[in-house]
């Protein structure tokens, strides 16, 4: 009996273990730094975003569309494109009502977005926090989307753009999304 009661804890205490750590992982991916204050010698020009000028696009160009995340390109090395194993798995879907469905590998959820020409803002997911496993990379999935300022089509594909480094997250159609 006090084998059973021993291990009734150690599961209760290792499942609380893992979901402290999901959570904090997930909610220290997001802080904003306030801007630097400029300098007063105005005499360097100053240094170009490596985000190219884009088209804007209509919100009737990605609704409806299950978006699957294929790759991704780091600004510090742009010749190197990681390549997302499973992409079926990394699932981004818009709604015409202003929301957005994300499937990140054994989580989902959803939140609302703004298309504003090419400015897109994703608002904070309501997700589940199930542990995906060691080979998931649902982590940097759910780090790179509240970030993303920009979107593009680009050959078929939906690129997103996090952040204003240049990084670029690559998503080809998966088909017609759920309703």
């Amino acid at each position: 009996m006090k084998m059973k009661i021993a291990s009734i804890g150690m599961v209760l205490l290792l499942t609380i273990g893992v979901i402290t750590v999901v959570s904090f992982s997930l909610g220290c991916t997001e802080q904003e730094e306030a801007p630097a204050k400029p300098a007063e010698n105005t005499s360097v020009e100053p240094a170009e975003t490596t985000i190219p000028e884009l088209e804007p696009i209509s919100a009737d160009a990605i609704t409806g569309i299950k978006w699957q995340w294929a790759s991704f390109q780091d600004s510090d090395s742009p010749e190197n494109q990681i390549m997302v194993p499973d992409s079926e798995n990394y699932t981004l879907a818009f709604s015409p009502d202003g929301t957005y469905h994300i499937k990140a590998d054994c989580n989902s959820g959803s939140g609302t977005y703004t298309l504003e020409g090419n400015n897109l803002t994703l608002g904070p997911a309501a997700i589940t926090l199930m542990a995906c496993g060691p080979e998931s990379m649902d982590g940097e999935y759910l780090s790179l989307l509240p970030s993303v300022g920009s979107v593009a089509l680009e050959n078929g594909q939906l690129v997103l753009y996090p952040g204003n480094e240049g990084d670029k997250m690559f998503f080809t159609n998966g088909g017609q999304a759920e309703q």
